[in-house]
């Protein structure tokens, strides 16, 4: 397992080329296209709605409804610095229609960005706005008892964040504390897992600086503590939902071993997970001749989902 230390402080400021998927950071969004009312959303309706700390988020709900659905959330990448709930190519615009489609209720979110928003914020706001969706559950008709979330790159970081740190890690503050801020079923795609580790060369360098910059002015004798606090693999326990981890054999942005130390913590604690690597899929798995194909990997994360969060079967033998 590559084992290269965190890389020194420094902001990095030109990092577009780190932007999750291949859709560049959309244009603002009209405020026409912000919904405040409370009413139930109908089938198929698609709202933008504000949620905590005045962030988007964007719903879709699935073109029929019986009773109350599984929420499958995003979280865009984008070095935690870029992005919104657009952004990802066909990690967003395949796999969301593709959830919607099997009954989901798809919610994809913006939450605050660096380096201007340090973190925590970035967390705060993806935990509330998984409390504010359990408050909501009624409106959006949602199970509150079956919500998953997916992401890659800086979102895949975010999500495996939701699906191992606790309450007790001190990121649930702001709205809706009534509610729980953990998720029964996580996809992690190329997202960073141990920041400690994550690499001193080349773009994997840029990742862990531009994490680094969130933090701000931190005493060098605290960074590591701090790397530590905000890496996934910290939280890893007994109980944690479910886990579909993807990487590429050929990723020099977020290297794969990352992928391997989130699975080993994982399997350690017992918790379900499977890991697959896509070949040849670089940081964004939208390679032509990756295999497993895009398709593929569209099928393999909505399959993930209806095993999880609406059938619940174990996820297979060996994953």
């Amino acid at each position: 397992m590559r084992k290269s230390g965190a890389c020194a402080i420094g902001v990095v400021l030109g990092l577009a080329v780190l932007a999750a998927g291949t859709t560049s950071a959309s244009a603002a969004h009209p405020a026409t296209s912000t919904s405040t009312s409370t009413s139930i959303l109908a089938p198929g309706q698609k709202v933008t709605i504000r949620y905590c700390n005045d962030q988007l988020a964007r719903v879709t709900e699935p073109a029929t409804l019986h009773g109350p659905a599984p929420a499958a959330v995003y979280v865009h990448g984008g070095s935690w610095v870029s992005g919104d709930y657009d952004t990802g190519g066909f990690i967003i615009d395949r796999i969301g229609p593709a959830l919607a489609a099997r009954g989901f209720v798809v919610v994809s979110l913006n939450y605050r960005l660096g380096p201007r928003r340090h973190w925590p914020d970035q967390i705060v706001d993806v935990k509330c706005a998984i409390r504010y969706l359990r408050a909501n559950a009624a409106r959006f008709h949602i199970d509150p008892a079956e919500v998953g979330a997916w992401g890659q790159s800086a979102g895949g970081h975010l999500v495996a964040l939701l699906g191992t740190a606790q309450r007790s890690a001190g990121w649930d503050v702001g709205a809706y504390l009534g509610q729980s801020s953990s998720v029964q079923a996580v996809v992690d795609m190329a997202g960073p897992s141990d920041l400690l580790t994550m690499g001193d060369q080349g773009d994997a360098a840029l990742v862990a600086e531009s994490f680094i910059s969130l933090l701000g002015r931190v005493p060098s004798g605290q960074l590591g503590a701090d790397l530590h606090k905000a890496s996934p693999t910290t939280y890893v326990k007994k109980g944690d939902p479910p886990f579909l981890i993807l990487d590429s054999n050929n990723d020099e942005i977020v290297y794969p071993e990352q992928a391997d130390e989130l699975a080993w913590y994982l399997g350690l604690a017992g918790v379900p997970r499977e890991l697959v690597t896509v070949t040849d899929g670089g940081h964004g798995f939208d390679t032509v001749g990756e295999v497993p194909s895009e398709s593929a990997v569209v099928t393999t994360v909505v399959d993930f989902f209806v095993r999880t969060l609406m059938e619940h079967k174990p996820l297979p033998q060996g994953g």
